[in-house]
């Protein structure tokens, strides 16, 4: 066999096994959505009464908001 036609086999070979790869990739895909649990389900970490809000983790509230001139430092100038 010359240099060419391994080339075309081994190109051949890695194509066909790519196609493969896809095709197996695609149902387990297939096969991983048919598992997903339903929306109907309920969630024992989920607060019914009122708004949804994290369970795990607490929200963050800065203690007071920076005003523009205090944010500008000593040496700025006042407006007129």
């Amino acid at each position: 066999m010359d240099l060419v036609s391994i080339l075309a086999t081994v190109i051949l070979i890695t194509t066909i096994g790519t196609m493969i790869v896809g095709v197996g990739a695609y149902f387990a895909f297939k096969i991983r959505d048919k598992r997903r649990p339903s929306q109907r389900k309920s969630d024992q970490t989920l607060n019914d009464q009122g708004a949804s809000e994290p369970v795990f983790l607490t929200r963050y509230v800065p203690e007071a908001a920076v005003r523009p001139a205090d944010a500008a430092g000593p040496d700025a100038t006042p407006g007129p």
